[in-house]
């Protein structure tokens, strides 16, 4: 029998050996086929998940002033992310989403993290066993590790000492079995029915908190397996998860003890299921773990922010390599932007542009030239400069500031905002950050275009002249041509050209200096074969307005127009 025994062990060590051994060989397979490719298969994430940190970390503060909601929204950011997100673990996808959406422009850029890309990305024996120790954490959705961050007193368990009380009967109950059976028994069947009555009563109450509690302890876990990497070029952060792992190694203890039977299909989970359930401890080593946390909150929140800067550093990286070109930005106290063959991040084979602009700049251009790619594509690369220090372009220089849009507005019917009304409350936030005195670059895509054409053209020079006149720099684009005789010569003005070959309308999405001097839009209706009645008309009425620029006498052609056509529609009827 022992003999049995001895061998059904040794073919089970064998077995584990062999399965965490072909485990590592298929993740290091599948990440060097990754980084050859630079494709990957991304893993399904709640996004309410991934903003978790942001989100907790944005409301702990009085203001906020990063990547607010409209402009992340009107910048496609969401998929920009996506295409970033090369993390294994749940706190790496966090950290990589708030680093995205944290811009201060009043702190000093430092070189910690363009360090740890190079590295990473030069090192593939200190990548891949990184990658290899993050795959172990993995990903699992809502566990909000960063609450423990903020608050810890409200997830403790509310009368803890009732529950240590409750543990303690079983104990006692055995204890008086030695001095009377009949009376020991009783008490240990009742304490088991009263503790067993309480733990599935609670368990529910705590069981989102119990899964944040599961994942924090196997975030511990990998901090501490971080401490022993043990390669000289990580010997920085090796110190610094050792430093701070050592009053956190009791949460893996404590955290064993409550998962006890949690693991499934072993012959004695029911056992332990029992044995958790007749001493309460899930409540206790939860709570204990809670205090724990709560006693050396800077300790968590350091090993948990040195696992997602890890993470994020190497989804950087290979982001960098994937992307091809890239550069690292310059920054400057000088208002102005400089970039050389710039591309926008979620446009495969783009188009590039290089522009040297300044404080004010307006970009005119017809329906569907590239205007609002153009500036979409500066302010995506505008963030990514300051977040990840990485730039899809040859070169780039800018001052450091915060970016701010008004570009996809939406009406709001829940609110009772109209389109108009939502446009303005948009491009307010703006004059809000402007008159806060914080180093700003807006983009406005179609300024005002929400109310009839006389108010939008007086409003919009209006609003243009406040802006140049005021701190931050301000990128605008624009269909009204009116506003490049307006706005001039305070603003640059460049534009967007297309041209019509063999009856198409083709557009070269390339920059260009000076005010746009062509229209295509009553062209894309003859493209599109709409009644030559139509399209003459509309010609003969623009160039009219062209020549004399006022719309009375075109008024009065529609007008007698009309009154004619409704005339014969009169006789006709009659005589029928």
């Amino acid at each position: 029998m022992s003999n049995l025994l001895i061998i059904f062990l040794v073919l089970a060590f064998f077995f584990m050996v062999n399965y965490f051994l072909t485990r590592d060989k298929k993740r290091l397979k599948r990440f060097r086929e990754e980084w050859e490719t630079g494709t990957f298969i991304r893993q399904n994430e709640a996004t309410e998940s991934i903003s978790s940190y942001w989100l907790n970390k944005k409301n702990s503060k009085a203001s906020y002033d990063g990547v607010d909601a409209l402009t992340w929204n009107d910048l496609s950011m969401d998929k920009v992310f996506q295409n970033l997100n090369y993390t294994q673990t749940t706190v790496g996808s966090e950290y990589l989403f708030n680093q995205l959406r944290e811009i201060n422009p009043t702190l000093e850029q430092k070189e910690e993290d363009e360090q740890l890309y190079t590295l990473v990305a030069s090192n593939q024996l200190l990548r891949e066993k990184i990658l290899l120790l993050l795959s172990g954490l993995g990903k699992r959705d809502y566990t909000n590790s960063t609450s423990f961050f903020y608050d810890t007193n409200s997830k403790k368990v509310r009368n803890a000492t009732v529950y240590y009380i409750l543990a303690f009967l079983p104990i006692a109950s055995i204890v008086l079995l030695f001095f009377s059976l009949k009376w020991g028994l009783f008490c240990l069947l009742a304490s088991f029915l009263i503790n067993t009555i309480i733990y599935y009563r609670n368990k529910s109450m705590l069981e989102y908190d119990l899964l944040s509690v599961t994942y924090i302890a196997s975030i511990i876990n990998t901090g501490k397996r971080f401490s022993s990497v043990n390669q000289p070029e990580f010997n920085l952060y090796e110190d610094r998860f050792k430093e701070n792992m050592k009053p956190l190694k009791k949460i893996l203890f404590l955290s064993n003890i409550s998962s006890l039977g949690n693991k499934g299909g072993g012959e004695f989970d029911v056992i332990f299921e029992y044995i958790r359930i007749l001493f309460l401890l899930d409540f206790i080593s939860y709570n204990k773990i809670v205090k724990t946390i709560s006693d050396y909150q800077k300790q968590y929140r350091e090993v948990w922010q040195l696992i997602g800067k890890l993470d994020a550093a190497i989804a950087v990286a290979f982001y960098r390599k994937s992307v091809g070109t890239y550069c690292t930005p310059k920054f400057v106290d000088k208002e102005e932007l400089l970039f050389k063959n710039m591309a926008h991040p979620l446009i495969n084979k783009p188009v590039t542009n290089t522009s040297a602009l300044g404080k004010s700049t307006l970009v005119t251009g017809s329906n569907a030239s590239g205007k609002s790619t153009y500036i979409k594509a500066i302010a995506i690369n505008a963030i990514l400069a300051q977040t990840i220090n990485t730039v899809l372009a040859e070169m780039w220089i800018m001052k450091p500031s915060y970016i701010a849009t008004s570009m996809a507005i939406q009406d709001n019917v829940l609110d009772g905002d109209s389109y108009f009304i939502a446009e303005i409350k948009s491009l307010k936030r703006i004059v809000r950050l402007i008159e806060e005195g914080k180093p700003c670059i807006s983009f406005v895509d179609e300024i005002l275009k929400g109310t009839n054409t006389v108010e939008r053209i007086a409003a919009s020079a209006a609003m243009m002249e406040w802006l140049s006149s005021n701190k931050g720099m301000n990128i605008i684009a624009s269909h009204d041509i009116e506003l490049t005789e307006i706005a001039s010569p305070v603003y640059a003005n460049y534009h967007f050209r297309e041209s019509i070959e063999n009856g198409e309308v083709r557009f070269d999405y390339t920059i260009h200096p000076g005010p746009s001097n062509t229209r295509n839009a009553i062209k894309l209706l003859e493209v599109l074969g709409y009644p030559q009645s139509i399209t003459e008309k509309a010609n003969a009425l623009a160039e009219n307005f062209v020549e004399k620029r006022e719309w009375e006498e075109i008024i009065e052609q529609i007008a007698d127009s009309n009154k004619l056509r409704l005339i014969e529609k009169n006789v006709t009827h009659q005589k029928n």
